[in-house]
């Protein structure tokens, strides 16, 4: 006995794939003032990479990507271990976030999905 796929189930399997949420990669952009203001970073890739975030004070992850998670660090090379406290900020996705800690943030971490690395 031979068995054969229609053809009609592999465009319907496309085109169900096609359709399914895709977790994106949003940019992120770290800026010198309180409210995304003042001198502006570049726009980096939120794919989980250690980007300096000295001299900033604020962010923003591109939004209608779905929710990102960041986290910043005292640390300058993305250090949880270092003994400097770790912040984390879920659910970024398109709003301004002041990064008032009380400490001097060095680093940061942005990963999509909402999964926080640490």
């Amino acid at each position: 006995m031979h068995f054969s796929t229609p053809p009609f189930a592999y465009l319907a399997s496309a085109l169900i794939l096609a359709f399914l949420p895709q977790s994106a990669h949003a940019g992120i952009t770290a800026f010198s003032g309180d409210n995304c203001d003042g001198g502006v970073g570049a726009n980096v890739p939120c794919d989980g990479s250690c980007i300096s975030f000295s001299g900033r004070h604020s962010f923003r992850v591109d939004g209608g990507s779905g929710g990102h998670c960041v986290t910043v660090f005292e640390d300058a090379h993305c250090g949880a271990g270092a003994g400097g406290p770790v912040f984390v900020f879920p659910n970024e996705d398109g709003g301004c976030q002041n990064v008032n800690t009380g400490t001097d943030i060095q680093s940061f971490l942005c990963s999509s999905g909402n999964f926080c690395e640490v």
